[in-house]
This record gives C-alpha cells, structure tokens and sequence, in this order.
C-alpha cells in the first residue's frame, strides 16, 4: 500500500502511481475517480458474455403454469438477517403437512414456479422465498442483475450472491434464517427442500439444522463463471468446504435431479454430487435417450419448472420428474 498523505485513505497497491510524485488534492481526486472504472466495465463484459452464454444454452420455450391461489408474506413482514431482506411467501395453512421450502431459479419467483409451488401443496406446507425480482414475474434480467450486479458492486467483493474464495454466497446465511422460522412453525416435523439452478446446490449448505431431512439439487448451476470458468468452476457447488462437511456428516436424503446434456448445469457438478455423497445421493439424471428420442440436440435445462409444460418427451420427462420428487420428500419427511 502506499500513502497519499495523513489526511487522505492510502491509494491500493494496484492502482498505478505514474509518476511516483506527490499529488495536488485535485490530483488525488482525478486519478481516485477512474479506479472504479474499469472494473464496471469489466463487470459489463462479463455480464454480457455471461447472458449471450445463458441465451446460447436456455431452451427457446415458453415457460407454462399461473397460480390459482394467493400467496401471502408468511412472517408479516420480510425477514431479515445480517444486513439481508428478503420475503417468504406462502398459502397462510395450517402446519400439519411437511414444510418444503422451495427455491425459485435465476428467472425468478415467476407464475410457473408459484403454480409448481401450488402443486408440491397438495401434499407439504410450502414455502418460497423472493431472492431477487418480482412476485409472479418471470425475469432471468432480474437474477443476472443479483448474481452479477447486486451481488458484486453492491456489496463489493461479493455480496448476496457472489462467491467468495473457498466459501458460500452469504444469501446462504439468510436462508439459515428462514429454515429456523419453518423449524419453529413445524416443530418435530422433518424439513424439505428444493433448489433449482442458481439456487441448486443451496440447500445442501442449509443441512445443519437437525431438522432438515431431505434436500433436492436441480440443476444447480453455481457458481456462474460464464465468462473464464475454469474446470474448478465447472465441477464446483460453489459452498464452502466447511458447509460441504456439513451436508456430508448429516443423514439427510440427497436427490440430485438434472437433464444429461444440460449445459448450464455442467455435469460436473453432478459428478462431484457422486462423489461426495456417494450412495447417499439418489440420482435423478435424466438420460438425454429419454427426452432426445430421435438423437437431434436440444437446449434443456429447467426439470421442474420450465419444462413440464412442453409438449412431447421434454415435457413427459419433466412431468415424471415432478411425481418422482414428491414421492422422495413424501418418503424421507413422513413422521
């Protein structure tokens, strides 16, 4: 580090001192200014590397599914924990069935998410956080906005959703807070719950309340390194070693769920599920000879929610891995 003075911040050691001369103030204020500069730049490359990777492997459909019922603030208010604010909403039930907790994707809380949440409610208690976006609004603008914006500059270095070196995004912290307020409204009762995408591999950092019991990892897809991913990145989960031993020391059930030839979930991480949990983790990829019965390629990627509406051995496929879901939380939440 060096110095620019006793009434002046020291100047980061990467930022160039040309001239190796004293500044004026003026100076100083000049050449602080543009430092910030080309990071927002380098952040806007990434982000648009990262969306045109996103739009080459999204599936080109519509996604299906409105919600029939309302869906209320479960907690009166957003909850908040740590410096994060975030709603939980739910169907306001009572708490006799088995609490899942339902994590939406990168494209939001949106009306397809909520009619699958309204469907999981035939037979748990669901409820399902608001990370970023709108209520009942599909938006993949809003979670590459979270991930790459609010995550990284907000918060700089890494915010809710950024990942820091060697450990989990701090959105994993809230969530420990909402697994504590489902446990307190459903004591004694087993906890469910469901990631998807960019919250896919979450709830297996959230295995160290004793009343988790069963977790499901669709499709994870962090960390996004879109732009420079490494093998590393590629097989990572993106949680902390720490919370990994977490998740490997509890009995709770894995289901790990994913299409084969996904290419925003590397198959990697669905390897490296393999190998930490070993016949532990119940493995629910589908095999691209299910849903590619002619051999032609297809973008697929979102298992529960975006694609059982579709028409054809995607949507099949899909609908098969909703009733397979549910009949696994069903079994590992029973009492």
């Amino acid at each position: 580090m060096t110095s620019d003075g006793p009434d002046h911040p020291p100047v980061p050691s990467f930022f160039p001192r040309w001239d190796h001369q004293p500044r004026s103030p003026l100076a100083r204020r000049i050449f602080r200014v543009p430092v910030k500069i080309p990071v927002l730049v380098l952040l806007l490359l990434q982000a648009g590397c990262g969306a045109a990777q996103f739009a080459a492997c999204a599936p080109h459909v519509k996604e299906t599914g409105a919600p029939q019922r309302t869906w209320v603030e479960c907690f009166t208010a957003p909850l908040s924990h740590a410096g994060i604010t975030h709603s939980v909403y739910c169907l306001n039930e009572d708490t006799s069935k088995p609490p899942v907790i339902l994590l939406h994707e990168l494209t939001g809380l949106s009306p397809g998410t909520l009619a699958y949440a309204e469907e999981l409610a035939n037979d748990f208690t669901v409820y399902v956080p608001l990370l970023f976006g709108a209520k009942g609004t599909f938006s993949p603008a809003s979670g590459l906005w979270a991930y790459w914006f609010g995550g990284i500059i907000k918060h700089f270095p890494h915010g809710e959703w950024g990942i820091p070196h060697q450990g989990s995004p701090a959105i994993v912290t809230w969530l420990r807070s909402v697994v504590k307020e489902v446990g307190s409204r459903h004591q004694r009762q087993p906890i469910g719950i469901i990631g998807n995408c960019m919250t896919g591999p979450l709830p297996l950092a959230l295995l160290d309340h004793q009343q988790v019991k069963a977790v499901v990892v669709a499709q994870p897809a962090l960390p996004m390194r879109l732009w420079w991913s490494s093998d590393e990145d590629r097989a990572s989960l993106g949680l902390s070693s720490d919370d990994l031993e977490v998740a490997r020391q509890s009995s709770a059930k894995i289901y790990g769920l994913r299409f084969e030839t996904d290419c925003m979930a590397d198959r990697a991480k669905h390897l490296t599920l393999r190998h930490e949990f070993g016949d532990r983790l119940i493995d629910g990829e589908i095999p691209a000879s299910v849903y590619q019965p002619d051999g032609k390629p297809i973008n697929v990627h979102s298992t529960l929610i975006g694609s059982w509406g579709i028409p054809g051995p995607v949507g099949e496929a899909s609908r098969v891995a909703r009733v397979r879901v549910k009949n696994f939380l069903l079994r590992a939440l029973e009492g």
